[in-house]
């Protein structure tokens, strides 16, 4: 028994059916994990305690990651690599553990996250890409609901394209997008923004998306 619980950061991949669950499913999954894991982690107070878990990113209900975070506290002293093949035994498909750690940052240090995007457009052809590349040099002036209300975000200096590229049914995409606390660029703004201004995309949200990487707030150190 440790004298003070430890901090634990686990990595982990969202992938495959589960990117259709949503964050509260997300986190009772994670809880029911614990349990057949026999991990012992701190809970909660009070009347109905449960597993304390804590997440980074908030992630949209469809989209796939290879770079979520969760912290939680454990009460024993395990070596990390156990604790991580625990974990993988007692998940279901499609989430895996990659990592555990002590970590050194705090998640409101996280400033952006990197996406792959593949939308499906069989009409789009070298125009589409060359009408994309040109959308992110220019004001991108959007709906944003937040908690003060909507309000018009030009998502512009927010966002960076790295790559666009046609592909034999539609468009393949990566982006940057900020993703600080107080400027976070849900990856479906811009996809809207694209379909409502070039003819060639769908406007169905005919796409797949999975968040790739995560940084800190220079943009280029990878965040853990």
């Amino acid at each position: 028994m440790l004298s003070e619980p430890e901090k634990i950061r686990v990595l982990f991949q969202k992938t495959g059916p589960l990117k259709f669950i949503s964050h509260l499913d997300l986190d009772r999954t994670m809880k029911a994990a614990f349990l057949r894991a026999r991990l012992p982690i701190k809970y909660t107070e009070g009347f109905n305690p449960h597993p304390k878990l804590v997440f980074s990113l908030p992630l949209s209900v469809g989209t796939a990651s290879l770079c979520e975070f969760m912290d939680f506290r454990i009460t024993e002293d395990i070596p990390k690599e156990e604790i991580r093949d625990r974990l993988n035994a007692a998940f279901p498909p499609d989430l895996r553990a990659i990592d555990v750690y002590t970590p050194e940052t705090k998640f409101c240090e996280i400033g952006f996250a990197s996406y792959d995007i593949v939308l499906h457009a069989p009409e789009a052809d070298e125009n589409t890409v060359s009408a994309i590349r040109a959308a992110f040099d220019a004001p991108m002036n959007v709906e944003k609901t937040g908690k003060g209300g909507t309000r018009t975000l030009d998502i512009a200096p927010l966002c960076r394209l790295l790559s666009c590229e046609k592909t034999e049914d539609g468009i393949a995409l990566s982006l940057r997008l900020s993703s600080s606390e107080t400027e976070f660029v849900n990856p479906r703004l811009p996809l809207d923004f694209l379909a409502a201004h070039i003819d060639a995309l769908p406007d169905d949200g005919d796409y797949t998306v999975c968040r790739t990487a995560v940084y800190r707030a220079d943009g280029v150190t990878e965040f853990r």
